[in-house]
């Protein structure tokens, strides 16, 4: 036991800062729920979820805006014309 006495004492139990406690303004009042109003609610954001689902196209069902197609035909008119001139003075 002498090895203990040469430990510095504030290395091992350093001192105790304790601060105030402030306590609330107002406690908390949680709202509850009747069985069937929690029910009701919880229909209602299902009905809703399924109804914006719904709505909502998925990534197969949208189609091609007729732009795009314009455009993919002019390219390929641009890239068939030499050969067409080609064949047109044949």
């Amino acid at each position: 036991m002498t090895g203990s006495v040469s430990v510095n004492q504030n290395m091992k139990n350093p001192p105790l800062n304790v601060g105030t406690i402030n306590p609330p303004d107002k406690f908390y009042k949680p709202v509850l729920y009747s069985p069937v109003q929690a029910e009701a609610e919880l229909g209602r954001i299902n009905h809703d979820a399924y109804v914006s689902i719904k709505k909502s196209e998925s990534i197969t069902e949208k189609k091609t805006p007729i732009s795009v197609f314009v455009a993919l035909g002019l390219a390929a008119l641009a890239i068939c014309i030499p050969s067409i001139k080609k064949l047109v003075k044949i």
